[in-house]
């Protein structure tokens, strides 16, 4: 396990400094128009590529991306974290009883199959788009309700995936030949569950957390390619705009699918915040595959 607390450490840390940076010390990062030489000479606006000034680079509105991305991880591990969580709670409760009860089982399976074959994305979309993506007349919603809004429904659409995983885990408890044992000297449900499946189930509920978290944000970086930002697409109507979409909240996801149209040209812009997305991915995956080696071990 000790991995997997360094992991851990890894995966906070960053969070941790941009919560410091820009929380705690309030310190707003002073655009970079202009990038010079030795000399105090301009050599050119922004944007400009990564450089041992700006590690990440200058967007076009002259703002370090190494800035946004340290920012934006912040905001987009809470996000994962609040959605995964609300998640799980939810499905521990139903998963569990559906494992317990095993005739309602095939009722709910029934149901959770069928939204198996629609990807979570498409659902994602038909259900946020006409509230977060704004209108010609503006947004009809405060910012407060449509994160609120973005939250639950991205947390529904979990629930079904991560019930079925904790049922599965906690029917495999259930099956094995100390639970018999255990029903004969006390038949109840609830006493079987604290005493005996919850302390053989716990590091699967985290397994299953760290997946719904990897899960959560590939749904919102799908969304954020069709220009669905989380917390609301702010979007310029008319001939004069230079700039169409532009997200509400500069979390990762929003800040890859903002920066998607400029891939062939300031393409540091569209990778900068990739990493970010990518290091999250790694470090869940390698935290996920040292809990189960510790399941194994034991």
């Amino acid at each position: 396990m000790k991995r997997f607390y360094i992991l851990l450490t890894l995966l906070i840390l960053s969070a941790l400094i941009g919560v410091i940076y820009f929380d705690l010390l309030n310190i707003t990062p002073k655009p970079m128009n202009f990038l010079y030489n030795s000399n105090g000479d301009i050599m050119k606006s922004s944007p400009f590529a990564p450089s041992f000034k700006a590690l990440f680079g200058v967007d076009a509105g002259s703002k370090n991306m190494l800035f946004e991305v340290l920012s934006g991880y912040r905001i987009t591990l809470l996000i994962i974290i609040v959605i995964s969580s609300l998640s799980v709670l939810c499905s521990v409760v139903i998963g569990t009883y559906l494992a317990f009860n095993r005739k309602t089982t095939s009722i709910y399976s029934v149901f959770s199959n069928a939204l198996f074959y629609i990807p979570q994305s498409i659902l994602a979309y038909i259900l946020l788009q006409p509230l977060l993506y704004e209108t010609i007349d503006g947004f009809t919603t405060t910012m407060q309700f449509r994160m609120t809004y973005n939250i639950i429904i991205l947390t529904i659409l979990m629930i079904p995936t991560t019930t079925m995983l904790i049922k599965e885990s906690t029917q495999h408890i259930l099956n094995q030949d100390y639970i018999e044992a255990a029903y004969t000297i006390s038949p109840n449900d609830k006493h079987i569950f604290i005493k005996q499946v919850l302390p053989n189930i716990q590091t699967q509920y985290l397994i299953i957390f760290l997946r719904i978290c990897f899960q959560t944000l590939l749904v919102m970086t799908h969304l954020a390619f069709f220009k669905i930002f989380f917390g609301g697409t702010k979007v310029c109507y008319g001939p004069a705009c230079e700039i169409i979409e532009r997200p509400s909240i500069n979390d990762l996801s929003s800040l890859l699918g903002f920066h998607s149209n400029e891939l062939t040209t300031n393409w540091w812009t569209f990778y900068a915040p990739l990493v970010g997305i990518l290091y999250i991915f790694i470090i869940i995956n390698l935290m996920s595959q040292e809990l189960k080696r510790s399941i194994l071990k034991y």
